[in-house]
């Protein structure tokens, strides 16, 4: 799988010096425009897919309006039966990936409902923030026209905590301060923004997640963010739990708030109303610093209620 590859090496091969807001070959983002719906209270009737495994169920909440190709590929090989009885292919706690969505337990059999590779399809408002689920991208194509492809291979992010250093960078490079504050508070990998693509977030069953992180896996020393205990390329590559997770089933249903009265992965609207209003502080004084302009004052409802 050269993508776990290429995600461990995503702190370099596509660094938050490259800008996160212009991907990997991708087209720059107006950070003004960007829309932090993962933190939004889902809509009534929106997609959703239940996944009953050995360790529990996970519930996600499909984004079918923001990524409607990808959602459609995932619904499609779900109605299929394409995922029923298949294991857990990889665990990568130190990046908190799960990944699942492959025919063969070495994670090697991808398909998709055309049989074909998928182009990845980006959502300016869909962030690899914690509780995120996100198709698996690749880079394929000749030397002179590569672009980004996935199939039915997929992750959950578990809670992974933004080191210093990615939030230094951030900083460094002016991140918009809602994006940097909300990887902050809720975690996420922002090196995966714009390369794996997120089509989904976990509302229910986020303990199960975890607690598939923290199974005995088949290489326990594997560790891509330290050399001296990396292991081989095949060992990162092959890392699963020594017992095997199946996924029994995936239910497509649609979200009804009654049946979900918590929600993982989802802040209260006073919580997301104070992130609102910090970063738009944090952002004016941004914005005033770039532009020798004295700050603007910044009202607690007003930006809260935008």
């Amino acid at each position: 799988m050269k993508f776990l590859k290429r995600a461990a090496a995503m702190l370099t091969a596509c660094a938050l010096t490259a800008g996160l807001l212009s991907g990997c070959g991708t087209e720059r983002i107006d950070p003004a425009t960007i829309e932090y719906i993962q933190f939004e209270q889902p809509e009534e009737g929106q997609d959703i897919a239940i996944l009953d495994t050995t360790m529990g169920e996970i519930t996600v909440l499909l984004y079918t309006d923001e990524v409607p190709e990808l959602v459609q590929n995932f619904k499609d090989l779900a109605g299929q039966g394409f995922y029923d009885g298949q294991v857990i292919f990889h665990v990568q706690p130190s990046l908190g990936i799960v990944a699942a969505g492959s025919s063969t337990p070495d994670g090697n059999g991808g398909d998709s409902n055309t049989g074909k590779p998928i182009r990845a399809e980006y959502s300016n408002n869909l962030w690899p923030f914690t509780g995120s689920v996100s198709m698996i991208c690749y880079e394929a194509g000749a030397l002179w026209n590569k672009d980004y492809y996935c199939d039915s291979r997929f992750f959950f992010l578990g809670e992974t905590e933004v080191t210093q250093d990615v939030v230094d960078e951030m900083t460094q490079y002016n991140f918009p301060a809602m994006m940097k504050n909300a990887f902050v508070d809720y975690g996420g990998v922002p090196q995966f923004g714009r390369y794996h693509s997120v089509f989904g977030k976990i509302i229910d069953g986020m303990e199960v997640v975890e607690a598939i992180l923290g199974l005995e896996l088949t290489y326990e020393s594997v560790d891509p963010t330290d050399p001296e205990v990396s292991g081989t390329q095949e060992q990162l590559n092959n890392n699963r739990p020594v017992e095997d997770v199946v996924i029994n089933s995936v239910t497509l249903s649609t979200f009804h708030a009654e049946d979900y009265p918590e929600l993982d992965n989802t802040p209260t609207q006073e919580e997301l109303d104070d992130l609102i209003f910090r970063s738009a502080q944090e952002q004016a004084e941004i914005d005033a610093a770039l532009t020798g302009e004295p700050v603007s004052e910044v009202s607690a409802s007003s930006e809260a209620s935008e």
